[in-house]
């Protein structure tokens, strides 16, 4: 019996230890590129309707929480640095798209989500655009596996030679063929979309000129969600829809046949995929213990992408999923360095034993219980900076905007300047001091003469007083159904 019993004790705390790691949520961070929160019908308001309905999108929130003021950066390689540390590009170096010299090193400096949750009994994975310093075959970054568009700072080891469609940043619509290997000439890309290039786990996938590189990467993750395992995963995937170039995508009414040019075509297709997996995590019985975060890394290309204000960083964020049910609509102020404390929380880590983030954990909302966020949400672009409160922004030029309940800009108010604005504006200022613009020794002589700001400060951003003087005129703007520029 003593030895049977031997035999049975290990069985059990093995079996045990399994039962232990199910209870951890997976957790799927979902985060498209190039989308302001106004193109969802669930942040639309009566007097400012979204561009086309988004009912998948719209379901998500009503089955979880939608939180009405996220911020992100105005653009993508800022928002993924945040999102993978916790802390802004004051203490991170990653203050735009051009790294600055401490930046270069990031994985080994602020551990990655992915990197925690694995040490954590995690399996770990990534699909869609990288876009961040390093190689997602890092030992830091703790990723397992990975299927990644094959441009974006060559997301892999070793040379690989892509001999299909390749295009410029300079003219994101004109592709054309070459045979070169990828990373080799930094003004040239494989293609992100029809004939993409992507690279799985080393390896380069077939594509012709009928693939759809997105599609490619949805398939790696529909297909990593359904695995028999043991442990639960995390799936970071950052899908470069919508960005432009605005193509068109695959027609799902008409097999064989693609969608007219545009953005909403691209949206559209963000509603497939997010639609496919949820379904698929429905019929594989994973969605009770499921987590989907749903965002986007800024806003919209010829809608305030690369503004250093509330109209280029303000974002979707939705969770559903798992225990998170019917928790409606959230007010708290919340930005990109919260993701990171909240991802941990759901896994059952304590984000207090690591040092030195910017963000708070804002699971008290998904959790139905009362929760004000923070005092300030706070963005960043170079050597701009902005920042809110719950009554004002402060926008990257210093322009001082009375905030409105509903989180939309053109509902925001530019106030004059005057004794009262200039209090505001030093009450703000003095929030940032803890977040310090970057140096030269940080940026190099060269790119702080780039980046220098040619608007009068203080004034109001001029990209910003813009867009909330051509209300909603944004969504007939002709670049949105054509192809320009800016990654």
């Amino acid at each position: 019996m003593k030895n049977h019993l031997r035999l049975l004790f290990p069985f059990l705390s093995l079996l045990l230890l399994s039962c232990q790691a199910q209870e951890k949520p997976n957790i799927i961070l979902l985060m498209i590129d190039d989308c302001s929160a106004v193109e969802f019908s669930c942040y639309a308001t009566e007097e400012h309707p979204s561009a086309m309905p988004t009912p998948v999108i719209d379901a998500l929130a009503e089955e979880g929480v939608l939180f009405n003021t996220c911020w992100a950066s105005p653009l993508c390689m800022p928002t993924r640095a945040m999102l993978m540390s916790g802390k802004y590009g004051a203490h991170t170096g990653v203050f735009g798209n051009s790294l600055s010299r401490p930046a270069r090193d990031f994985a080994s400096q602020h551990i990655p989500i992915p990197k925690m949750l694995k040490d954590a009994g995690y399996e770990t994975a990534i699909a869609g655009k990288w876009h961040l310093p390093g190689n997602a075959g890092e030992e830091a970054w703790g990723l397992d596996e990975y299927s990644l568009l094959g441009g974006y700072f060559r997301p892999f080891d070793g040379d690989i030679t892509w001999d299909g469609l390749w295009f410029s940043w300079s003219e994101a619509s004109f592709t054309f063929y070459d045979t070169a290997v990828i990373g080799q000439n930094p003004g040239k890309y494989p293609a992100l979309y029809w004939h993409g290039a992507v690279v799985e786990n080393g390896k380069l996938l077939p594509s012709g000129p009928n693939t759809f590189a997105p599609d490619l990467c949805q398939e790696f993750a529909l297909d990593y969600v359904k695995r028999e395992r043991d442990k639960p995963f995390f799936l970071y995937y950052p899908m470069v829809l919508p960005h432009d170039p605005w193509l068109g995508a695959p027609d799902p009414e008409n097999p064989g046949e693609r969608t007219e040019l545009g953005f909403l075509s691209l949206l559209e297709r963000v509603e497939y995929y997010v639609n496919e997996l949820v379904v698929t995590l429905k019929e594989e019985g994973l969605w009770d213990n499921t987590i989907i975060i749903f965002t986007g890394d800024n806003a919209t290309l010829s809608n305030g992408k690369g503004s250093c204000s509330e109209l280029g960083v303000r974002e979707p964020l939705i969770l559903a999923g798992g225990p998170i049910k019917g928790r409606g609509s959230s007010d708290a102020l919340v930005d990109f360095t919260d993701l990171y404390p909240t991802i941990l929380a759901m896994a059952g880590l304590d984000p207090e034993n690591v040092k030195g983030l910017d963000g708070q954990s804002f699971t008290p909302a998904l959790e139905g219980k009362a929760y004000a966020g923070k005092d300030h949400i706070f963005s960043y672009l170079d050597l701009e900076r902005t920042i809110r409160t719950r009554e004002y922004m402060m926008d990257g030029r210093g322009g001082i905007w009375k905030c409105s309940e509903n989180g939309n800009l053109l509902d925001y108010e530019p106030l004059e300047e005057g004794p009262e604005t200039e209090k505001i504006r030093a009450e703000l200022m003095q929030y940032m001091e803890a977040y310090p613009l970057p140096t030269e020794e940080v940026f190099g002589k060269k790119r702080m003469d780039q980046v220098q700001p040619k608007q009068p400060w203080p004034s109001h951003h001029n990209t910003t007083m813009a867009a909330w003087k051509n209300g909603n005129a944004w969504m007939d703007n002709e670049r949105r159904k054509g192809n320009s520029s800016m990654h």
